[in-house]
């Protein structure tokens, strides 16, 4: 069964109005055109939609379609991204069992779970034991596929926290040295968050040397609605770096204002941690 399909199941076992199913997470006409399948829903309001109506995760998961590969991948990534920026270890902790209890195929499932505690693994505090084992796993896979592909380098992009700065910095140096203008629109997403991640690796122990060359790399490829979080965060880091080197108060001012932008869109838990990585 489909997304759409499933919701549908567990709606009219509980016996609810399309109204009474969707709450206020989406409006009834939407949520009838996702039961319908021409509308797709995000993560966040699936998860939502679960749990407003008393449905565990790991049954819904359990019997979602499997011919749906790659629908079910995605939507497994991008529960992953919306866990990891809204600060919500929880979810991210339980996606491992989820992907486990899907009816996805035994090898696909293997590197997916593998690739759900590598998120878990970025998220951890300095002062939580390393999984070094798991880490060299993550580094194994990434480097098992032989071409910097779009499935290389956001695999690369999503796990750049468990690298030293060094190896990232080589590393990004021979992806940018690759790949040139024009992108793709889903490239342009990857590189910007490959060079968003190198930045805040570098500014995290304080080194600027090459900052200005990513930041120009950055600000060469076009702005679109889908890259505002991504262009802000540029923004962010590039005047970090010139308040940390000359304490000027209009580069922090600018700083803030990028902090403002993510909490205005939603984002406060990462907007939170922009500010703690500012002042820390």
């Amino acid at each position: 069964m489909k997304i759409g399909e499933l919701l549908q199941k567990f709606r009219l076992e509980q016996g609810k109005t399309r109204k009474e199913f969707a709450s206020d997470v989406v409006s009834p006409s939407y949520y009838c055109k996702i039961e319908k399948g021409s509308h797709r829903v995000s993560a966040e309001d699936l998860i939502e939609l679960l749990k407003r109506n008393n449905i565990r995760l790991s049954d819904f998961f359990g019997i979602f379609d499997s011919q749906d590969l790659s629908k079910q991948l995605n939507l497994f990534h991008e529960m992953m991204i919306n866990a990891h920026y809204n600060d919500d270890r929880k979810t991210l902790e339980k996606i491992p069992e989820l992907i486990q209890k899907s009816q996805l195929p035994e090898k696909i499932k293997k590197e997916q779970v593998l690739i759900a505690r590598g998120w878990i693994e970025t998220v951890k505090k300095s002062t939580e034991q390393v999984n070094w084992k798991l880490r060299e796993q993550l580094r194994e896979k990434v480097f098992s596929l032989p071409n910097w592909n779009e499935e290389k380098l956001t695999l690369f992009c999503n796990l750049m926290p468990l690298y030293d700065c060094f190896s990232v910095n080589l590393i990004v140096q021979d992806i940018l040295k690759e790949y040139k203008p024009p992108f793709s629109k889903e490239l342009k997403r990857i590189l910007l968050g490959i060079i968003c991640n190198n930045l805040f690796l570098k500014l995290k122990i304080g080194e600027y040397e090459g900052i200005d060359k990513l930041v120009t790399i950055a600000d060469a490829i076009p702005s679109s609605p889908d890259l505002v979080f991504y262009k802000n965060n540029i923004i962010f880091y590039k005047n970090m770096a010139l308040y940390k080197s000359s304490n000027a108060t209009k580069y922090l001012k600018k700083c803030q204002k990028a902090i403002e932008i993510c909490a205005w869109l939603g984002m406060e838990a990462y907007a939170q941690h922009m500010s703690e990585f500012l002042n820390g």
